[in-house]
């Protein structure tokens, strides 16, 4: 039975700061949506000593430890010689480890490395956890009066299909005395993060609801969280009426902002087509990140440069003398102009200054017009967000996102953006 589960990330590198344990960060996400929670998540060095030592430090207060990294072939992947210390059995190659290695290189035309033959070797009397993705197969040890031990490939996409396949059904079907909770979800753009808390801390919900917030720039998103039975309707209708619908863009909880816009598309039957400068093609990045967004998206043109702004898209030599690349008489014919060229139902377009140089008392650093032309709204849209580079272009790409989605659901744009301070 399970009582507390506790994760044991490995490697270097998560310890220089070179890479992000994101894997700790998705264990930890997905038992708190079943109600469960970690009890420790400890990262530790590529070295022999320090893993059976942190193997036993969890064990102390763990009875199930998810090990992260440390399968590879190399000779600093140490995880199965530090599990099969704690557990005192040696190693042996497992039949189905190495017919997975033959079975992995074959059907990419590649011959096997004997060197990758070390991942096929496991602590004699474990289970092997398939990982579909990679050459690293994970695998199960338990032992009467010691935790279990669940080790994985420590490559985020292995890892997490490695866990969500065969350590979470183990994990709720074992776990002992989870309390199951209701949740509502909330994602947001166009208002701060201060103000979104003081809104929805106004209106003092029931104590057994549970508010969480997380800043996953330049989105907010809002967690609502009680026991199993409450009724969190009323309190998740007043939350959405706090904020409203000018900022909730999504209440299911896996929903990107860029797959909600692509829904909205593929509803109305509308295509997009851009044109940005200093965006330099973020925007037509993020409309291709959801499968199957070419029914809505038709192309974009990076026009950094005024002669591509002129040349290429059809910008006015007039406008761009008189008024300069970074106005909203530029961005309103950059728009018009991709919305006709690329034959698109929506034309969005972005100039702006996003540093560190090239501002100017009149147009400081941060400064950014956004237009949209559709047959919905056409809008030019002056914004200031001043931050360091690449946040000024991720939060204008944002707003002409944000553009789309106002045009394809009926809401007004706003003067700028932020919304409200």
């Amino acid at each position: 039975m399970i009582r507390s589960v506790s994760i044991l990330a490995t490697g270097s590198e998560l310890l220089d700061g070179r890479v992000v344990d994101t894997n700790s960060n998705f264990v930890a996400k997905e038992l708190s949506e079943r109600g469960l929670a970690l009890k420790r998540i400890l990262v530790v060095d590529d070295d022999l000593h320090e893993l059976v030592g942190g193997l036993g430090e969890l064990s102390k207060v763990s009875d199930f430890i998810i090990t992260s990294g440390g399968l590879g072939p190399t000779s600093d992947d140490l995880t199965r010689d530090a599990v099969s210390k704690f557990f005192g059995v040696g190693l042996s190659e497992h039949p189905d480890g190495r017919k997975h290695l033959e079975q992995f290189f074959a059907k990419r035309g590649r011959p096997l490395d004997p060197t990758n033959l070390k991942q096929a070797l496991l602590p004699v009397g474990a289970r092997m956890v398939p990982n579909e993705n990679g050459t690293a197969p994970g695998f199960l040890c338990s032992k009467e009066g010691l935790a279990t031990v669940v080790s994985l490939s420590g490559v985020p996409r292995e890892f997490k299909a490695m866990f969500l396949g065969t350590v979470l059904p183990i994990i709720e079907r074992e776990a002992a005395g989870v309390q199951k909770i209701e949740r509502r979800a909330f994602k947001t753009f166009g208002f701060p993060e201060s103000l979104i808390g003081r809104l929805v801390e106004g209106l003092k919900l029931p104590q057994e609801v549970v508010v969480s917030y997380r800043a996953a720039f330049p989105e907010v998103h809002v967690v609502l969280k009680a026991p199993q039975g409450f009724d969190l309707n009323t309190s998740a209708g007043q939350v959405r009426e706090a904020i409203g619908p000018e900022c909730v863009y999504t209440e299911v909880a896996d929903e990107t902002f860029v797959a909600m816009i692509h829904r909205h598309l593929l509803e109305r039957g509308a295509t997009v087509a851009t044109a940005e400068s200093c965006t330099g093609g973020m925007v037509s990045e993020m409309l291709t990140r959801t499968p199957g967004s070419s029914a809505s998206f038709v192309g974009g043109i990076v026009a950094y440069s005024d002669s591509v702004k002129a040349n290429v898209v059809g910008v006015a030599d007039k406008t761009l003398k008189a008024n300069g690349a970074v106005s909203a008489e530029t961005v309103r014919e950059l728009a018009a102009e991709a919305r006709e060229r690329l034959q698109a139902t929506i034309g969005v377009s972005i100039s702006g200054i996003a540093g560190p140089d090239g501002g100017s008392a009149e147009k400081p650093v941060g400064t950014f017009f956004v237009g949209i032309s559709s047959p919905f709204l056409t809008r030019e849209l002056r914004c200031l967000y001043m931050s360091e580079r690449h946040n000024i272009r991720t939060y204008a790409s944002y707003v002409a996102l944000d553009l789309i989605r106002r045009a394809l659901t009926g809401l007004p744009a706003p003067a700028t953006y932020p919304i409200a301070k």
